[in-house]
């Protein structure tokens, strides 16, 4: 997608009327977008301009306003994922009568989400650890820092809950810190990257399984984050960390029932291995609160399959510690039409995880009960209850919108909003 200055292609009309209407005229090179004059709402121009530029290859608006929207429109309407299809895809042109402040930022925004969609996307088989840290690495480019700890390192910081998710697999374990260095004011990013998620010996159903490569999207969303953070260059240090492994299947893989001491010395009951995603972030938490202890903490992750039970599609669950930032994510969520629905972290639920056999167990009771709020109950545990936010985007990893059967990358835009305001 190109975003340029001028008037070429199909001339864009924006109107206001009685109803919602979409009308193209291809003999005279016209796009009407009329919206009911009461219910219109800016952000409502990021759809309209998806179909818009589904339509057509090149067009122009001669409005100023509201040109953030348009952009993320035309943008996801370009974006088609599929790079291993041969086929030829023409770029699409949106023609604009100045490219604003608020233009360069918005195409940062959404090329930072597509591309991390394009990672989210890709397949397992591609898509491994390795290939993760690569992609990682590549960031240096931009002026940012990249650290890189393994499975011996880990060993040696007693790492072991992220390690026991790793057993099963023949690829490694890697914990990436990604920092950008911009001031004294600092703020860390975890994102859950399980590059394929089996269940482990808690075998997922197949019609779950499918789609386990996007299971690394909060490390995606990451990703794009600090490549746009090395871009927008705020005047705060930010710390970007994937947590990545796979947790597959072989002889090696963590048994139901195992009792794994985790890196600040909590010993974890293990009794289902499909919970692997709190098992990895816990000990990244740990490290991140003994070793780079900033100022504030926001893990992002597909955590819990009842996120789709307790919102579905249409927002995303958040908890934490920190009032003040748990507020200041719902505030830029709505101005990234990012919806995200605070869930209570009360001390009984701790109940839930306590374990006859260790200090906690990585899920509460067999039937679900508060699941989604019982995985963020335990990754507290592992924050000191210090100014720490979660963000579960397992029920809106996929949506039917624009793009059925794609990860989406929820939450970029809404993190950055978020540091660059908060």
């Amino acid at each position: 997608m190109e975003v340029k200055r001028g008037k070429k292609g199909y001339k864009i009309e924006i109107k206001q009327g009685k109803e919602d209407k979409f009308e193209v005229c291809h003999d005279k090179k016209q796009v009407t977008l009329t919206f009911k004059k009461k219910e219109f709402k800016p952000h409502k121009l990021m759809g309209a301009f998806f179909r818009v530029f589904k339509e057509i290859d090149e067009g122009y608006v001669e409005t100023k306003e509201h040109l953030k929207w348009i952009v993320y429109g035309a943008y996801l309407a370009d974006w088609k994922f599929g790079y291993h299809k041969k086929e030829e895809k023409k770029k699409k042109v949106l023609y604009l009568p100045s490219i604003t402040k608020e233009v360069k930022e918005a195409q940062i925004f959404i090329e930072a989400q597509l591309w991390a969609r394009e990672i989210a996307n890709t397949p397992a088989n591609i898509a491994t650890p390795e290939w993760m840290v690569k992609k990682a690495r590549e960031l240096k480019k931009l002026g940012l820092e990249v650290k890189v700890l393994d499975k011996s390192d880990m060993r040696k910081l007693g790492m072991n809950l992220f390690l026991a998710v790793n057993q099963g697999s023949r690829h490694g374990a890697y914990l990436v810190q990604i920092t950008y260095k911009g001031g004294k004011e600092s703020i860390a990013l975890l994102g859950k990257g399980v590059c394929f998620d089996t269940g482990g010996l808690s075998l997922k159903p197949p019609r779950y399984m499918y789609t386990m490569h996007m299971d690394k999207s909060g490390a995606a969303v990451v990703m794009g984050v600090m490549r746009a953070i090395a871009q927008l260059k705020p005047n705060k240090t930010v710390h970007g960390f994937l947590a990545l492994t796979e947790n597959a299947i072989d002889s090696n893989a963590i048994q139901p029932g195992a009792v794994v001491k985790a890196m600040d010395g909590t010993y974890v009951e293990i009794p289902h291995t499909d919970a692997e995603g709190r098992l990895i972030l816990a000990d990244s938490l740990a490290y991140i609160y003994s070793k780079v202890k900033p100022d504030k903490v926001i893990d992002i992750a597909t955590l819990t399959g009842a996120a789709h039970i307790v919102l579905g599609r249409y927002g995303s669950p958040i908890m934490g510690n920190d009032k003040s930032l748990v507020k200041a994510i719902m505030k830029a969520g709505e101005e990234e039409n990012e919806r995200y629905w605070e869930l209570p972290l009360w001390d009984e639920y701790k109940e839930l995880l306590k374990s006859n056999v260790a200090d906690l167990r990585n899920i509460g009771g067999w039937d679900g009960e508060a699941a989604t709020i019982i995985g963020g109950k335990f990754l507290e545990h592992f924050t000191k209850k210090k100014n720490w936010t979660h963000i579960d985007i397992a029920s809106t990893m996929q949506d039917k919108s624009f793009h059925q059967e794609l990860a989406l990358a929820p939450a970029t835009r809404t993190l950055l909003r978020a540091i660059l305001e908060e």
